[in-house]
């Protein structure tokens, strides 16, 4: 069995290992695979299909957010500070439950609680992932010192790795003793953009979606869009009565058109967002521009922002522009950007096949 662990944190974790156990599912369908996370269970089920083994069980505490764009640095060290607290019973249950399953290989993105259960049973522990919380706590701990001992105890959880796969858009990764560099773990579009747009009936007019990582954006009154002229948007609910020009698509709405979210990003001509690993490979894959905004102190906004123009026609708005409504220019500019050759986006195969080797 490949046990997996994934932060919980946003949809990016949680959509890229679902693309690598998906792959692990394909090329060695018997092999059992077991999933343990807060995040959302049918993103799993959706790549690996009915045979998945499924806990629901929060593995770190990531960030505590205000949004999509604001960190709560005090909030997040409390409850890292109760997590630690917790622990060593977690490390135990773990791996008692590691040794109960028969779990050859342990995958990691990338709770060091994963690692830590890991070691404490005996097995190998592989990371796939291209930040670690070390380096956010660490870079964060300077606004918030209490998070320079999660940061440390990150780092030691994470010297146990038998190996990390090195995502693209890495930032430091140097508490990973043994590295292997891989392409990008992105997934394929489902439809073609004309399909996605059929199935939901998009007019001519070229689309721009709105995505904020399931966390929703605060103080963005939806209204303002009205007055940007020549586009529709589409959404996620917004919990307010939206303009004319924006089209509120729930999971339910995009499920009854065959349809998931990677559907209505394929369907988009941008998508508006703050810059994460799995929005922006998403981005990549259904070649869809991208109009982006800061997020924050994240130190892996400034690595995303740098690296993924080569690949990915962008234009950055301001947080207080997006809340105005003043999104139009970065559109229209966007639009007029012609898409680069993309990058080889065979990260989740090339995993697969590293994992199968080592769970035998």
């Amino acid at each position: 069995m490949i046990a997996a662990y994934v932060s919980g944190h946003g949809f990016g974790h949680c959509v890229r290992t679902a693309a690598v156990l998906g792959e692990v599912r394909a090329l060695d369908p018997s092999l059992p695979i077991a999933v343990v996370t807060a995040g959302p269970e049918g993103v799993f089920r959706q790549a690996v299909g009915p045979f998945l083994q499924f806990r629901a069980e929060t593995m770190d505490v990531g960030l505590v957010q205000q949004g999509a764009l604001v960190i709560d640095t005090a909030k997040t060290a409390d409850a890292c500070d109760a997590f630690a607290r917790s622990l060593p019973a977690r490390v135990e249950r773990e791996a008692a439950w590691l040794r109960d399953v028969k779990a050859r290989l342990v995958l990691g993105d990338v709770p060091p609680l994963a690692f830590l259960a890991a070691a404490r049973a005996g097995i190998p522990a592989i990371a796939v992932t291209n930040f670690s919380w070390d380096w956010i706590y660490g870079h964060l701990a300077r606004h918030e010192t209490r998070l320079a001992a999660p940061a440390e105890a990150a780092r030691a959880a994470y010297a146990t790795a038998h190996l990390l796969l090195e995502l693209p858009f890495a930032g430091d990764l140097s508490a990973f003793p043994r590295r292997q560099v891989i392409p990008l773990v992105a997934r394929r579009p489902p439809v073609t953009r004309e399909e996605a747009r059929r199935r939901l009936g998009l007019g001519p007019e070229p689309a721009a979606l709105l995505s904020f990582g399931g966390l929703g954006l605060p103080g963005l009154d939806f209204q303002v869009l009205a007055g940007v002229r020549g586009f529709q948007f589409l959404s996620e609910p917004t919990g307010s009565s939206p303009p004319a020009n924006l089209r509120v698509l729930s999971r339910e709405d995009l499920a009854a058109r065959g349809l998931d979210y990677l559907g209505a990003i394929a369907a988009a001509d941008v998508v508006i967002t703050k810059p994460g690993y799995g929005i922006v490979s998403d981005a990549m894959a259904c070649r869809t521009r991208m109009v982006y905004t800061e997020r924050g102190d994240f130190p892996e906004y400034p690595i995303l922002v740098s690296e993924m123009v080569r690949w990915l026609p962008a234009e950055y708005v301001s947080n207080a522009d997006l809340l105005g409504g003043r999104v139009g220019p970065a559109l229209a500019a966007v639009l007029a950007r012609p898409f680069p050759d993309p990058p080889p986006m065979d990260g989740a195969a090339v995993a697969a096949r590293i994992l199968i080797d080592q769970a035998r």
